[in-house]
């Protein structure tokens, strides 16, 4: 004959035990989407400043074959990269050293053109005279 089991008290999982895991659970869960929305806007920043960097080094190469000696003290305009609008300036300034210029380049989104993402300063010496 076959028996029929009941099930006794120690089987299961009560109320309680599953209002701690579904805490545990969703505690964890929003643990990750955090990680996950801090690292999309970690990516997003070095992203933005890769590319700013980029229009900064190239505005920098242009401004090393300009022929003009001294270089204009401001100049400035408006280039798309990586489907962006970037602002950028170029200021000349001029050092103790007659031979010398300081170039500073700032780079910024079009949308928010106060908001500086790059900055890039070197020095430029005077071209050889030939």
């Amino acid at each position: 004959m076959l028996s029929r089991r009941t099930p006794s008290s120690g089987q299961g999982f009560t109320l309680l035990e599953l209002l701690v895991a579904l805490v545990i659970f969703a505690t964890a869960g929003v643990a990750i989407m955090q990680a996950s929305s801090n690292h999309l806007r970690a990516v997003w920043q070095l992203e933005e400043l890769t590319v700013a960097s980029f229009v900064a080094n190239n505005q920098l190469q242009l401004a090393l074959l300009e022929p003009n000696w001294p270089p204009r003290e401001l100049q400035q305009g408006e280039v798309a990269m990586a489907n962006r609008n970037w602002l950028w300036r170029l200021r000349a300034t001029s050092v103790p050293d007659p031979d010398l210029r300081e170039l500073n380049i700032t780079v910024s989104l079009a949308e928010q053109p106060d908001v500086v993402i790059y900055q890039l300063k070197t020095y430029v010496g005077r071209p050889d005279e030939q």
